[in-house]
């Protein structure tokens, strides 16, 4: 499939910015991180070094050792929406190098902050739910995020088995689909590279 192209119009996008200007102008809130924001990223990412420190060097009883697994993956999913979600966004902070040190996480966390930029920010955000082109809706065969896709048996049950499915998303694009995507040189309908 082509990439779709999009009209050259700006007013949209000049008026949709300008309104987000001016909301958080008359709010008086900064768009980017406060303290706040500091504050609990520096809560989440020290509590995953020490029940990641615990883990290992500490040897835990089999019971405490699968409740500390359960909330290693809480914190780690926590610093992925919260600190590595902002920072690769560049709204974590106006600092460019500490949006790029919060971004980095990701990587901390086993995944890769340059290919979720091009997936998700370059992509997804400019391309959302087109399908072909949005990798977030390429799940087939599993499931059909997309009135464009076929239509299979077992998807009238996937609002029972996505949750699943969802839990090991992690796993999968660490382990298999950024590999797949680098060595295709092609993230959903776009090429990575020439």
């Amino acid at each position: 499939m082509s990439v779709p192209k999009f009209a050259a119009s700006r007013s949209f996008h000049t008026e949709l910015k300008s309104r987000i200007n001016a909301y958080f102008e008359e709010a008086g809130k900064s768009q980017t991180g406060n303290s706040g924001l500091f504050v609990k990223a520096l809560i989440l990412t020290t509590a995953f070094v020490l029940v990641y420190l615990h883990l290992v060097f500490f040897t835990p009883s089999a019971f405490l050792g699968i409740l500390e697994c359960i909330l290693l993956g809480g914190i780690g999913a926590a610093i992925g929406f919260n600190v590595m979600h902002d920072g690769a966004h560049g709204s974590f902070s106006k600092s460019k190098w500490l949006n790029q040190f919060a971004a980095f996480t990701l990587n901390v966390l086993g995944g890769n902050s340059f290919m979720w930029n091009m997936k998700h920010n370059l992509i997804h955000h400019m391309y959302t739910n087109v399908d072909g082109v949005d990798d977030d809706l390429d799940v087939q065969p599993w499931m059909r995020m997309s009135s464009t896709q076929p239509r299979r048996k077992l998807h009238r049950f996937q609002h029972l088995y996505f949750w699943f499915l969802y839990a090991l998303l992690y796993i999968a694009w660490i382990f298999f689909m950024d590999y797949q995507k680098y060595f295709k040189g092609k993230i959903g309908g776009c090429q990575s590279r020439k």
